[in-house]
């Protein structure tokens, strides 16, 4: 019956979402060359190029397995699926493998696996069936108690992942709970988070433009974050702030993107990209490495994309045929817009360096196979937003 109703609606599959896909992972596959083509000696995985499309093509098999996977029995496996990702966060603080200071990565072999990665789908899948249990309730209760086990499902790995320590996964995770719940509340408290969260932005604008110095101090002396973090968000405040010289990469990431004009300077010739003076331009700087070689043109080309491929999935979302497939997309969108938002400004010295990837364009292998599966979680919605239709 299922194989039945997937042939029927297979007009429903959205392609346009698939093209989208192929254009970025193009450009992705050409970023991670040319950021990476003749440097040797910083720390460049072997075969990067060569891995990558296998990752590429890794990721488009699992997209595709999800795709014709119905979404509606993940619900049945949420406390599985959520408690072996928190477990893996809890196991990855024990292993002595780090990467620039932080116990992230589990090593299989010759590749590393990020939990916090999976455990972003499998806090999505939880939630979504949470909500979505909820609605079809008689009585449905949308009271701050009742949304105390969605909090603590968001906040108990965001505190794992900052233990670790990562900023910006823990960022991530939190962006993840707040799209879902703006959503999923009543229109009054929607509201009300709205106002609390551009209240809350004005603030820290106001704050940086007006007491600069003050908030700097603030940032330096305070002991929630580890040193390198704080150097961070210093750095964003004041790129050329002494001696931490801590906003070396967003310096050189900005005027690689400056160096690309309008048209670019061609693949292979940017002095930044080729120079390799932008640290992690294949993971972190990514951007700054296409916008130089492809200019402002290239670069509005990968955001126009990313652009088309929200607001197709917030079409599919719309036409959802339950609330559980809508509220899993959701997760999704909150989880790519603040991702590239976050990342393309830090390229712009408009947002604070979190040291996480450009989805679909960095290099990696578990930030780009867990985004695929979720692109896959959004066709496999798409694909049954209509029900069976009898001859």
């Amino acid at each position: 019956m299922e194989a039945s109703i997937v042939k029927r609606n297979l007009r429903d599959f959205d392609f346009t979402l698939i093209f989208i896909m192929i254009c970025i992972s193009l450009i992705s596959c050409v970023a991670v060359y040319t950021s990476t083509y003749g440097k040797t000696d910083s720390g460049i995985p072997p075969h990067i190029l060569a891995r990558q499309v296998i990752f590429e093509l890794m990721s488009y098999v699992a997209m595709f397995v999800v795709a014709f996977m119905d979404y509606r029995i993940l619900g049945k496996f949420r406390w599985w699926f959520y408690g072996a990702s928190l477990a893996m966060l809890v196991i990855v603080l024990g292993v002595h493998h780090t990467v620039n200071g932080a116990h992230s990565w589990l090593p299989l072999g010759s590749l590393t696996f990020e939990p916090s990665e999976l455990m972003k789908v499998a806090a999505i899948i939880w939630t979504a069936d949470y909500m979505a249990r909820m609605n079809e309730r008689d009585f449905p209760d949308y009271s701050f108690k009742a949304l105390l086990p969605i909090l603590a499902v968001f906040i108990v790995p965001f505190l794992l992942i900052m233990k670790e320590p990562a900023l910006g996964q823990g960022l991530v995770i939190l962006a993840i709970g707040y799209s879902m719940l703006l959503v999923y509340v009543k229109k009054s408290h929607a509201r009300i988070m709205m106002i609390g969260t551009g209240a809350f932005l004005a603030l820290i604008i106001l704050a940086v433009g007006v007491f600069p110095n003050q908030a700097i101090h603030l940032v330096e002396h305070q002991h929630l974050l580890k040193p390198y973090q704080s150097q961070r968000i210093i750095s964003f405040l004041d790129p050329g702030y002494q001696p931490l010289h801590a906003g070396y990469a967003v310096m050189e990431a900005q005027i690689a993107v400056g160096n690309g004009g309008l048209f670019g300077t061609g693949l292979l010739h940017g002095s930044q990209t080729s120079g390799n003076w932008v640290p992690f331009q294949w993971t972190d700087f990514i951007f700054s490495a296409i916008a130089e070689q492809l200019g402002f043109v290239g670069g509005s080309v990968l955001i126009l994309l990313f652009a088309v491929m929200l607001y197709r999935m917030i079409r599919i979302a719309m036409t959802a045929v339950d609330d559980f497939g809508a509220y899993l997309i959701t997760g999704c969108i909150g989880m790519f817009a603040f991702q590239v938002l976050e990342n393309i400004g830090m390229n712009l010295a408009m947002t604070p360096a979190t040291g996480f990837t450009l989805p679909f364009i960095s290099y990696g292998g578990s930030s780009l196979i867990v985004n695929f599966i979720s692109m896959g979680l959004v066709l496999s919605v798409a694909l049954r937003r209509r029900t069976l239709r009898f001859n």
